[in-house]
C-alpha cells in the first residue's frame, strides 16, 4: 500500500492565484486549490503526472465546497484524442442544502477498490484527471483541500492478524490535515490525554458514515450532465419526465452512470438533458416505462 507521488500538473481549467492548483502537490502547508473569482462556469478540471505506472488502490479526497467530483484515468503514451477512463464515476461531496448554505464545505471522501468501476481498477495509470463542479452555488469559490493517491495492499497486508489495530492513511499524522479537519479531537486530545484519544481512523469512519453521504444519491445520470439535472431537480413541484427511456443505452454500462443527488431513478445517457430541461414542472409525471435498478 505505497503512495503514489504526483509528479507535475499537466494542465488545469481555472485557479485563484492565492490558492493555485500546485497546492495539491504539497503536504504542509495544507493549502486548497480553488477556482478564480472570475469563473462562472461552475466546472475544475486539473489533469495530474504521476511519478510512475501504477495500479490505484485508494484516492484520498480533501474538500472544499465542491459539490460532485469524477476521477478518471489515463497513460501519457495515449494519444491526445483518446478519452480517459473512468475510475470513479461522480460521487456528490455535499448536500444541495449545504452547498446553498455553504456548510459542510471541508470534508473527506476515502475511495477504495469497491468504489472504483471493473474496467479500470486492475490497470496501471499514470495519468489522473479530476472534475470537481458546484452548480448549487453560484457565488462560493470552490475546489479541493488535498489529494493522496496510494497503490492496493500487498498480499503480506491481507494477511495481517485481524485483531491488529487499523493503521489508516498516513496523512492522517500530519498537523496541518488534523489542524483542518480535526480541529475539536485535536483539541480534546490535548486536554484528556493520549489515553483516551480516539484513533484517526475511526475519525474519518464517523466523518465518512453512510449517513453523510447525499441520502438523495439514487437516480444516476452521466457525469457531464448530472450538474445540469441536479441544479433543476428538487423543487417542490417536482415529478420525472415522461420522456425517459426503458433501457440504458448500449454504449455506456449501468454501473458507469452517476447518481443524482435528488432523483431515485436512472436515465438513459441520451435523454438525461431532456429529462432536465423539464425537471420541475407541475404537469409532469413518471413515466411508465422508466427504467429502475
Amino acid at each position: 500500500m505505497a503512495p503514489v507521488k504526483i509528479n507535475h500538473i499537466v494542465s488545469f481549467s481555472s485557479q485563484d492565484p492565492r490558492y493555485p492548483v500546485e497546492n495539491l502537490l504539497h503536504d504542509d502547508p495544507l493549502q486548497p486549490w480553488l477556482s478564480c473569482p472570475q469563473d462562472r462556469s461552475r466546472h475544475l478540471k486539473v489533469e495530474l503526472q504521476l511519478e510512475r505506472a501504477a495500479p490505484i488502490g485508494y484516492v484520498d479526497i480533501g474538500n472544499h465546497g465542491s459539490a460532485f467530483l469524477q476521477i478518471e484515468v489515463g497513460r501519457s503514451s495515449w494519444p491526445l484524442e483518446q478519452p480517459y477512463v473512468t475510475l470513479v464515476p461522480t460521487a456528490t461531496l455535499m448536500t444541495p442544502t449545504d452547498a446553498k448554505l455553504g456548510k459542510n464545505r471541508s470534508g473527506v471522501r476515502m475511495f477504495k477498490e469497491g468504489d472504483f468501476l471493473a474496467s479500470a481498477r486492475d490497470e496501471k495509470w499514470d495519468r489522473l484527471r479530476l472534475t470537481c463542479s458546484q452548480p448549487f452555488n453560484k457565488h462560493a469559490q470552490f475546489g479541493l483541500s488535498f489529494l493522496r493517491i496510494r497503490t492496493p495492499p500487498d498480499v503480506g497486508d491481507s494477511q495481517a492478524a485481524p485483531d491488529a489495530e487499523p493503521a489508516g492513511s498516513p496523512w492522517l499524522s500530519n498537523p496541518a490535515f488534523r489542524r483542518t479537519f480535526f480541529p475539536e479531537t485535536q483539541g480534546a486530545r490535548a486536554r484528556r490525554g493520549l489515553a483516551g484519544a480516539e484513533h484517526p481512523a475511526a475519525q474519518l469512519t464517523s466523518l465518512l458514515s453512510p449517513a453523510d453521504e447525499s441520502p438523495l444519491a439514487r437516480g444516476c445520470f452521466r457525469a457531464d450532465l448530472l450538474p445540469a439535472h441536479a441544479s433543476a431537480c428538487g423543487e417542490d413541484d417536482f415529478s420525472m419526465s415522461a420522456t425517459l427511456s426503458p433501457s440504458p443505452p448500449w454504449e455506456e454500462p449501468p454501473e458507469a452512470w452517476v447518481p443524482c443527488p435528488i432523483c431515485q431513478y436512472r436515465f438513459s445517457a441520451a435523454e438525461v438533458e431532456a429529462h432536465a430541461s423539464s425537471c420541475g414542472e407541475p404537469d409532469r409525471t413518471v413515466a411508465a416505462d422508466l427504467w429502475l435498478d
